[in-house]
């Protein structure tokens, strides 16, 4: 007599609330996160669409943003680990990616520096490099420079070089990994991109603790060089997003190696924005531990952009969204009035947020076009 068959259920829960559970501390984050981070938004830092759903719904619960989002990071680890289940290379380069943006997701909300922290962070870039090692695009590098170590991911396109190259550069939470998308969408366009956390910013804080100093901008120097050298003759050009999107301004005056510069949602003035108190903490962070608050004003009005600082002539493109509540539509017209450029323009998205995670498709189309427009007429001048 045959036996009943065994049913298996895998089962896809939410975590225990155990792991998620608020203090009177998370909670205060947590309801903060809910303010901020929309599921668009969560899938602009490359979080996955599921992954963003059950993340909202745990904090729309009261539970923890942070440990919700690391217990979410777990469960999909422990899954890549299970060798009981049927996996491909692919299918664990996922779970691992989805892992890692999971983890930085976690700690965006920090106004803190920690170990804690500091390790998230670590956990996440390693789950990153075990999610891109299948794709030989991909290469981790660390750029020496006057001011510390640099890290930074290229990603470079399968077809026959030399390519043109993209420095893109993230702000206060976005950074290099959570840029993936935008890189992408370049490499389509078989442009070689270049992933960088600046001075203050991920890896390079983290791991290397190399932070924002009022001469942050000269450890730049090495890493145009290092583009300049990757080109091999073929147009450089340069992606900043947020404060980035002041700092590309800066480096573009600074070092003029750019066939095209495009500016995403750039705050012409980051010491104001040390009014808002707590928003101030975190941008402390990206100074060093020993710095006081003069320093750290120190540091971000050597980010204002002057007409003295602001020289850059090569091509510009400024994308501005007209309900962005840190950059009004007024000022990034007075920020493309000011840059001395013949060829410049504005992209202006109706109903577009701070750097425009609303309508990604939009904003890549628009930004791979017209770079590589730009970029094919320097280098058809060149020859």
């Amino acid at each position: 007599m045959s036996s009943a068959p065994v049913l298996v259920i895998d089962q896809f829960a939410f975590p225990d609330e155990a792991d998620t559970s608020a203090d009177d501390d998370d909670a205060v984050v947590t309801t903060a996160a809910l303010r901020q981070f929309t599921l668009h938004r969560l899938l602009a830092y490359g979080i996955e669409a599921g992954d963003g759903l059950r993340l909202l719904k745990l904090a729309e619960r009261g539970q923890s943003w942070r440990g919700s989002a690391l217990a979410l990071a777990d469960q999909l680890l422990s899954r890549a680990a299970d060798r009981t289940r049927p996996n491909t290379a692919r299918s664990q380069a996922s779970l691992f990616g989805r892992a890692s943006a999971l983890q930085r997701i976690s700690q965006v909300m920090d106004v803190e520096n920690s170990d804690l922290r500091a390790q998230t962070y670590s956990d996440a870039a390693t789950n990153f490099a075990r999610a891109r090692a299948i794709d030989p695009r991909y290469e981790h590098v660390i750029l020496e420079t006057v001011g510390g170590p640099v890290a930074a991911w290229v990603i470079t396109p399968d077809t026959p070089g030399p390519h043109p190259q993209v420095l893109v550069h993230g702000g206060v939470d976005g950074w290099s990994m959570d840029w993936e998308g935008l890189a992408l969408s370049l490499v389509e366009e078989r442009f070689a991109t270049v992933l960088i956390d600046g001075p203050g910013q991920g890896e390079t804080r983290f791991t290397h603790e190399h932070y924002l100093t009022p001469d942050w901008l000269d450890c730049y120097e090495q890493v145009c060089d290092y583009l300049v050298e990757r080109a091999d003759g073929m147009p450089i050009a340069m992606v900043g997003n947020s404060m980035a999107g002041t700092m590309v301004l800066h480096i573009a005056s600074r070092y003029p190696v750019f066939a095209a510069v495009c500016s995403n949602g750039p705050v012409a003035v980051m010491a104001a924005q040390l009014a808002r108190r707590t928003y101030a903490r975190k941008l402390a962070t990206f100074c060093s531990p020993q710095s006081t608050d003069a320093d750290v004003r120190a540091v971000f009005d050597s980010m204002e952009l002057t007409d003295e600082r602001v020289t850059s002539s090569c091509p510009f493109l400024l994308l501005q969204g007209d309900a962005d509540p840190m950059v009004s539509v007024s000022d990034g017209v007075r920020v493309l009035e000011q840059v001395p450029a013949d060829d410049k323009q504005m992209a202006l998205f109706e109903g577009g947020e701070h750097v425009i995670n609303r309508y990604p498709a939009d904003k890549h189309h628009v930004i791979t076009t017209w770079m590589r427009d730009r970029v094919d007429r320097t280098h058809a001048a060149s020859q």
